[in-house]
């Protein structure tokens, strides 16, 4: 099979799979594992070759499907001690506006997203976020989208995945190339603010908010069941707030990957709050649907990927990139314009470790006349990270929608526009100021 035809079978695979999963009718592990599998096949893939794509792809997931399964233990257990009642009950009175709240969301994904990882920045803000939404009847596809679009442009720091790849790409420095998305990212920070002050705007109008005649502490009360009031620690609060903070700071501070701070956070919490085997076993078996989810979608994310990056496919993509932008065929804009269409090629397969190794260096060589490594490296970069975690190959992503109990085919529908117009707008305010040449 020639390699051209490699590229277009994995393009086909792309989009069919995006098809599938945002149209809805199917659950998102199965187009996920078949669809890639079928190609697979059709390319005349040996067992043995499929097997080990696979099984490369599942083990680049292992650490985030741990960490998730977790993760949820930990959180369950936090939830339902009442820690995060608490905790919404202040900043309801802190926050009692549905605007304010918007606000306080991007806020916390800028902090949460301080260390670059989107998978911590999701299960730091999404679990104590979505109780304050639901008590104030807002959407949780808005909490999401928010700390999406935010996380992604926060994407940019120094020690981030996407701007690490890109420095070691061109020889460059990655504080010199946050240093020159600057003006950049803050555009988007203030484009993601902007956006939560609309979203306030439209959610109030749904009816959402505080109401005037009922008290905060009966919000953080309505609803709870006999069994739900029993399984409180309120003596406990602090003792749990503190292994929170331990498990945060542990993440942050040190070499210790998030998911054996979430495996022992977990051992932990359910030693302290609920002691015995009964007990524990009726929590873990409580937990047990979410985790089970979660865990076979990420799965499912490793087939699909595994086969994506380990086939012939992705490699044959990049070489059909290279030949479509040939010296013959570039302009002194090439680069300008594909700094808007990157996000969309994205979004249709094109790779991102492809691009930051091959396909953008290639760009930036054919018009070295005129774009420098550093403008090359950024045109990239600004448009594509606000769309970080709007993507079927993005397994932190599935971490945040899973907590929110959102599909992904609505987090895509709804944020894919305002991912690409954040993107754009700073595009443009880039190529005013000259950072990218157009």
């Amino acid at each position: 099979m020639s390699t051209t035809m490699y590229a277009v079978l994995g393009i086909v695979m792309m989009v069919l799979v995006m098809a599938v999963l945002i149209s809805g009718k199917t659950d998102p592990i199965i187009p996920m594992i078949t669809i890639p599998i079928v190609f697979a096949l059709i390319m005349g893939a040996a067992p043995a070759e499929i097997k080990d794509w696979t099984l490369n792809g599942l083990k680049d997931q292992l650490a985030n499907i741990t960490m998730f399964v977790f993760a949820i233990i930990f959180f369950g257990v936090m939830q339902d001690t009442g820690v995060f009642d608490v905790i919404v009950g202040k900043l309801l009175k802190g926050a009692k506006s549905v605007p304010a709240v918007c606000i306080l969301t991007v806020v916390a994904a800028m902090v949460g997203h301080c260390d670059g990882s989107g998978a911590t920045t999701f299960l730091i803000v999404i679990p104590p976020f979505l109780l304050l939404y639901k008590k104030m009847n807002m959407r949780p596809l808005v909490l999401m989208s928010l700390v999406s679009l935010t996380a992604g442009a926060m994407n940019c720091v120094p020690w981030g995945g996407p701007t690490g790849r890109m420095a070691g790409s061109f020889g460059l420095n990655a504080t010199d190339i946050f240093a020159t998305m600057l003006p950049a990212f803050a555009v988007e920070i203030v484009c993601c603010f902007l956006f939560a002050l609309y979203m306030a705007k439209v959610e109030t109008k749904r009816g959402a908010g505080v109401s005037e005649h009922v008290s905060i502490e009966t919000m953080t009360q309505t609803g709870l069941t006999e069994e739900q009031k029993a399984l409180r620690r309120p003596r406990l609060f602090w003792v749990n707030c503190l292994l929170i903070a331990a498990a945060m700071v542990l993440m942050f501070t040190t070499g210790i990957p998030p998911y054996i701070c979430f495996m022992a956070g977990s051992a932990i919490a359910l030693t302290i709050n609920y002691p015995g085997s009964k007990m524990q076993a009726e929590r873990l078996k409580t937990y047990a649907p979410a985790c089970l989810t979660m865990a076979s979608v990420l799965m499912a994310c490793g087939v699909f990927v595994g086969i994506l990056s380990y086939s012939p496919m992705q490699e044959s993509m990049t070489v059909l990139m290279t030949e479509l932008l040939s010296a013959e065929n570039a302009t002194k804009h090439l680069n300008g314009i594909l700094a808007y269409i990157w996000p969309v090629l994205d979004q249709l397969g094109l790779d991102h470790y492809a691009c930051c190794y091959t396909i953008v260096p290639m760009v930036q060589r054919i018009c070295a006349d005129v774009v420098t490594p550093m403008q090359a490296a950024v045109s990239y970069l600004i448009g594509w990270l606000p769309l970080v975690f709007v993507h079927p190959t993005t397994g932190a992503m599935y971490v945040g929608l899973g907590l929110c109990g959102v599909e992904f085919k609505e987090h895509w529908k709804f944020t894919l526009k305002w991912g690409l117009l954040i993107g754009w707008i700073a595009t443009t305010v880039s190529i005013l100021l000259g950072i990218i040449r157009f």
